[in-house]
């Protein structure tokens, strides 16, 4: 039987040495420059934290795979990561973090968030941006407030919240998120959120906003029109009656295979009950694979009932294939979602206060984003590489700080292939600085 003896060692090796990468990424971003211009919330006393150093703390226990504030603790005594971040006092635990989180409103939280967000999107350079609007559903167990009973489902009759966000499609970056309470369905607040989102991103620089059936809305059409920069818009529209009447009188229908096959479009012009006007439709339909023989009073309906059907409010003036082509992207921001709830834990920091919640919520999108600067620029990498992919690549080294002389240098654990690997994200790093460039293609 083979047995390694053992020792301890009192020199102090950490796990996450590639969080530097992180750091790097963070610093050079104007992240940090951006948190300590904002009015975080105060230590009570002088000796309590640094806000920044708690924010910077939370940001890197959530890239390191935190899905609750007692998660935090990993990094208690990791005296590697805390001299990287040069945090006075380390890691703080959960209480303070709980304390941190509670002094956050709604209203401060307003205050902190779209600043940022719009400084950061300040220095990215990107002709148009194309951004998509979701929400999604996060169930809650405890007694979390404005958690209510509302559309969940997977747990249907469970107490959950029902954030909002917004991506940057080209990015794949979060431009702004809210929390909502459980109660709310997708257009709740939704024409404020794009108030507050035109705040971030001028109206002048979306080439295209892009909607599910869920925001099917006269008020956010209204919204995206009535701007001195009218926004491009696709909305899914929902299958009322006076949508189906209007499809059923379509006469000419196209087939096109681009986006999908054996598929027919349309264009008619629809009205619906209190719209001002008419808006363009897109329509397209796709044969159904088992036909019902089922006979049916009107031929129009036999007819309609052949075909699986889409339509789409839009005022971009594109065939209607290409507008088709161009809502099926709109899937990405779904695939986001999934990432921020399984690789960024947004279903957890369930805190009780609704405020310290959101506000544990939207510093989670700094995360994410600082994270997709890191994959494009620094990695050169697909947009789509999951956070534990990156983590198993080039965050989970061991490493140790040694001193030389006044200076102190982290020692990595590579070789070979991989130190140089590494050493390819320390160049890029170096020479990451404001403004970024991004190309639409």
């Amino acid at each position: 039987m083979h047995e390694l003896a053992h020792e301890f060692t009192s020199r102090k090796i950490s796990p996450w040495g590639g969080i530097k990468f992180f750091h790097g990424t963070y610093v050079r971003s104007g992240f940090r420059e951006m948190l300590q211009k904002s009015p975080l919330p105060s230590p009570g006393s002088n000796r309590g934290y640094n806000p920044v150093d708690l924010v910077e703390g939370f940001l890197c226990s959530v890239v390191l795979g935190s899905k609750r504030l007692t998660h935090t603790g990993m990094l208690r005594t990791d005296e590697v990561v805390k001299e990287i971040f040069g945090w006075s006092k380390g890691m703080a635990d959960q209480s303070t973090f709980s304390r941190f989180f509670k002094k956050h409103s709604i209203d401060l939280n307003d205050r902190i968030f779209p600043e940022v967000m719009r400084n950061f999107y300040k220095n990215i350079e990107l002709d148009r941006m194309t951004i998509d609007i979701d929400s999604t559903v996060i169930t809650r167990y405890g007694e979390q407030e404005n958690a209510k009973v509302g559309y969940n489902p997977q747990k249907r009759g469970r107490r959950s919240h029902h954030p909002i966000l917004a991506f940057c499609d080209e990015l794949a970056m979060v431009v702004n998120a809210w929390m909502r309470t459980g109660d709310s369905v997708s257009t709740t607040d939704a024409t404020q959120f794009i108030d507050e989102l035109f705040s971030i991103i001028p109206t002048e620089r979306i080439g295209l906003m892009r909607f599910d059936a869920g925001f099917y809305s006269q008020n956010i059409m209204e919204k995206l029109e009535s701007q001195t920069n009218p926004v491009h818009y696709i909305i899914r529209a929902k299958m009322t009656s006076g949508i189906v009447e209007t499809i059923q009188q379509i006469k000419d229908w196209y087939a096109n295979d681009d986006v999908s096959e054996k598929a027919q479009y349309g264009v008619a012009y629809y009205k619906a009950s209190g719209w001002n006007s008419a808006r363009k439709m897109i329509v397209v339909r796709i044969p159904k694979s088992q036909q019902s023989d089922t006979p049916v009073l009107f031929e129009e309906m036999a007819e309609y009932g052949k075909y699986e059907y889409k339509a789409f409010i839009t005022n971009v003036e594109f065939s209607a294939s290409v507008i088709h082509g161009l809502y099926n992207k709109r899937a990405n921001a779904e695939n986001r979602i999934k990432e921020l709830k399984y690789d960024y834990g947004i279903e957890g920091f369930a805190l009780t206060e609704f405020g310290a919640m959101e506000a544990a919520f939207r510093y989670v999108m700094l995360a994410y984003n600082i994270m997709q600067l890191f994959k494009i620029k620094v990695m050169l990498t697909q947009k789509g590489t999951m956070l534990s992919t990156i983590k198993f690549q080039c965050i989970a080294i061991g490493s140790y700080v040694v001193s030389n002389g006044r200076k102190r240098i982290l020692k990595l654990a590579a070789h070979g292939k991989q130190r140089h690997f590494l050493q390819h994200f320390f160049s890029n790093i170096e020479v990451l600085k404001p403004p970024f460039q991004f190309s639409n293609a």
